[in-house]
């Protein structure tokens, strides 16, 4: 019986702290607005110094690239077949990052959405460390080194632009780079009082899930 009696009297307290809260929230709501920062009018004030430092910066780096690779073009003759082949080795290098003037940013009640394109490559560039021919007949018919350097700048820059644009860690590479970026941008602004969020500009899901204000 004087459990039974516990369990009701439990039963009926939980009942009278949920009606309270029901009851009270109205009231509580102003007083914590009123506790909490208002982050409104910094964002509306950080979203422009924001996009004054995207549109000066142009581009962020966030990937080196720097490997050698060794290259082979055999020169064909209809009848003689193989007649002559250029061995190169190569040196690549490159730099992946992203165009900030590409990047969408927007703002909601209590955050800025960053909406960041795929990454590219900023710049790139191949150079002969190595060359060694073997021609059995005119040199006309061959290609030039520039021109087998040149080939094999597209292939790398083709290769590397793809696996970028397709791999997840490129992609959390991108994001924390650039969150770092704008991070020291703000960092003499004060404590920040709302959140970022960040997707692909390209990911179709994504930018319709982001409010534009």
């Amino acid at each position: 019986m004087k459990k039974t009696g516990k369990w009701f009297a439990s039963v009926i307290a939980k009942a009278l702290v949920i009606i309270l809260v029901i009851v009270l929230l109205p009231f509580v709501r102003p007083l914590v607005r009123r506790l909490l920062p208002d982050a409104t009018g910094e964002i509306r004030v950080q979203s422009v110094i924001l996009e004054q430092k995207l549109e000066s910066s142009k581009r962020l780096e966030v990937t080196t690239i720097d490997e050698e690779g060794v290259l082979e073009a055999k020169t064909n003759v209809i009848i003689f077949g193989t007649v002559g082949s250029t061995t190169i080795r190569y040196r690549y290098t490159a730099s992946i990052g992203i165009d900030l003037s590409k990047v969408v940013m927007t703002t909601d009640s209590d955050r800025i959405i960053f909406a960041l394109p795929d990454p590219e490559i900023l710049n790139d560039g191949i150079e002969a460390l190595e060359i060694n021919k073997n021609n059995l007949f005119s040199k006309a018919i061959e290609k030039s080194v520039e021109t087998l350097l040149n080939e094999q700048k597209m292939k790398c820059r083709e290769q590397y632009v793809t696996e970028k644009e397709h791999s997840d860690r490129a992609w959390e590479d991108i994001r924390k780079s650039f969150e770092e970026t704008i991070c020291q941008w703000l960092e003499n602004y004060g404590e920040r009082h709302y959140e970022f969020e960040f997707v692909r500009l390209n990911d179709a899901a994504a930018a319709s899930a982001a409010v534009f204000m």
